[in-house]
């Protein structure tokens, strides 16, 4: 037979493409020994036996057909992943994507069942069910069964396929990686998603009074329109950050010290760089502020890899500062008196980091607490996703701040800040 068939794309692109050497072997083995199995055809339509039919038509060769009947595309479709599935070498997750593209038909063949099992029972109720209706259709286990996997794996590739980028599917689909483990890494991502929500939404409910106020732009050009404030805390940039750490240094930092009362104080942290610190503590304070010293905060907690040529840096100095006119620190624990202060690292792993470089909250708090009073006001040109800011506002102080980084602002305003 040299019958011209139509091909649809949907059932012929059911399946993924074959390689270059797969058809050739196909071609390869027609030409040895011809079409042993007759292709599929519904209404014409080619449903099984594309590549042999491709085949036939470049070399001229005959084929036979076998009829089938379909109450529509879709079980023809359905049909011809059932017949050709086992031919070819799938992946877990490509036999799974493949079977939910039927699960609409499936559940409405499971509840075209149960509309018949009812209607029977009502008008044949001393009768058995016929056999066809004996047993009721689950959809989840028919799918799975149709995936050749369990009803469980199924479940989890369908969260995989709604949940999970292109990359995560491609590389399940080549088979880099297994439906279990981008499950487990994509519901723990979640999970983490959703405490960190609850997080921002406890710390929003904390905010009290006014909401401290963050401006969306440049800190420095921000803090030239700003009056005098009681406390300067913030977290600039490091050197891993900007491309010239010193001229960095010194184009912010006297700018800032100088928008200090003479009575206030200010915290400036920095990176536990060589360079960084040599930058810093080179540069002279205005005439109202002394340099004091450089504390230590450690933490333990978020170390990342061994290095294997130096020592772990689990540390970041803090330049302490204090105008001239300043009143002593308000410290009355003598434990928080140390110049080497010890606290965790907000926690990735626990949901409450926002930032890499995010700073503990009650690290914030500690040095607003002895440096100020209720009412003072707290400036942060560097605002990030607003801790400082937040920590001012819960001890009763006037939080302001700059961030120039929009997804950075857009998280302080979820954390409870507002808009300058």
């Amino acid at each position: 037979m040299n019958r011209t068939l139509t091909i649809l794309p949907e059932i012929e692109n059911l399946l993924p493409p074959l390689s270059y050497d797969e058809m050739s072997g196909i071609e390869s083995d027609i030409l040895q020994r011809g079409v042993i199995a007759p292709l599929v055809v519904w209404n014409n339509v080619l449903v099984d036996g594309h590549h042999r039919y491709k085949v036939c038509k470049k070399h001229s060769l005959p084929f036979a057909v076998r009829e089938l009947e379909f109450d529509s595309l879709q079980s023809a479709k359905l049909w011809a992943w059932q017949h050709q599935e086992n031919r070819r070498n799938l992946t877990p997750f490509q036999r799974a994507e493949m079977s939910l593209r039927f699960k609409p038909q499936i559940a409405e063949r499971a509840k075209e069942r149960q509309r018949m099992a009812g209607g029977y029972r009502k008008s044949e109720q001393a009768k058995p069910l016929p056999p066809m209706l004996e047993k009721a259709i689950d959809t989840r286990n028919e799918l799975a069964s149709l995936a050749g996997m369990s009803h469980g794996t199924l479940t989890q590739a369908e969260y995989i396929v709604e949940h999970a980028d292109e990359g995560t599917k491609t590389k399940l689909r080549i088979g880099d990686t297994t439906i279990n483990a981008e499950y487990k890494r994509l519901k723990k991502e979640a999970e983490l998603v959703k405490t960190r929500d609850n997080i921002k939404a406890q710390t929003r409910n904390s905010v009290q009074g006014n909401p401290p106020t963050i401006y969306p732009g440049d800190g420095i050009q921000w803090l030239e329109q700003q009056e005098p404030c009681d406390l300067l805390l913030t977290d600039p940039p490091y050197s891993t950050d900007v491309p010239n750490i010193e001229a960095f240094a010194n184009y912010w930092l006297p700018a800032a010290l100088a928008k200090v009362k003479p009575t206030g104080f200010a915290y400036i942290f920095i990176g536990a760089y060589l360079k960084e610190i040599a930058a810093y503590i080179n540069i002279e304070p205005p005439e109202h502020m002394q340099s004091e010293q450089m504390l230590v905060w450690s933490y333990k907690n978020t170390l990342g890899n061994n290095p294997k040529d130096r020592y772990k840096q689990n540390w970041q100095a803090v330049l302490f500062y204090r105008g001239k006119e300043a009143p002593p620190l308000d410290c009355p624990l003598t434990s928080e008196q140390w110049a080497v202060i010890e606290a965790n690292a907000p926690d990735g792993r626990l949901g409450n980091r926002f930032h890499a470089w995010q700073k503990p909250l009650e690290l914030a708090e500690r040095f607003i607490r002895h440096s100020t009073r209720a009412g003072d006001t707290v400036l942060d040109p560097f605002a990030c996703t607003g801790t400082f800011l937040l920590a001012a506002n819960k001890l009763g102080r006037i939080g302001k701040g700059a961030e120039i980084n929009p997804d950075n602002a857009a998280i302080a305003i979820e954390r409870g800040c507002m808009y300058a």
